[in-house]
């Protein structure tokens, strides 16, 4: 198992401040990425000053709200409507 599997154990355990070297172990994406995303504005962060800094509570929502949640499936398999 990597070591993203006990940072999402702990997750409250983190700071309420993230760093992206924090988010590239628990999202296990990688921080240039991660710093693309703030710059097209698809991550919730903070800017202080030269400082880029996530607030780990807007992110768990950021997940949620991008989770996927499958429809349920009938006994004959077929996706409910």
């Amino acid at each position: 198992m990597g070591h993203s599997a006990p940072m999402l154990a702990n997750f409250e355990a983190l700071p309420d401040m993230l760093t992206a070297k924090d988010l590239e172990g628990l999202l296990q994406i990688d921080r240039k990425t991660i710093y693309a995303y703030v710059q097209r504005g698809l991550i919730p962060y903070i800017r202080i000053e030269s400082n880029v800094r996530f607030s780990k509570h807007q992110v768990l929502q950021w997940l949620s709200e991008r989770s996927f949640e499958p429809r349920p499936v009938n006994r004959n398999g077929a996706k409910r409507q």
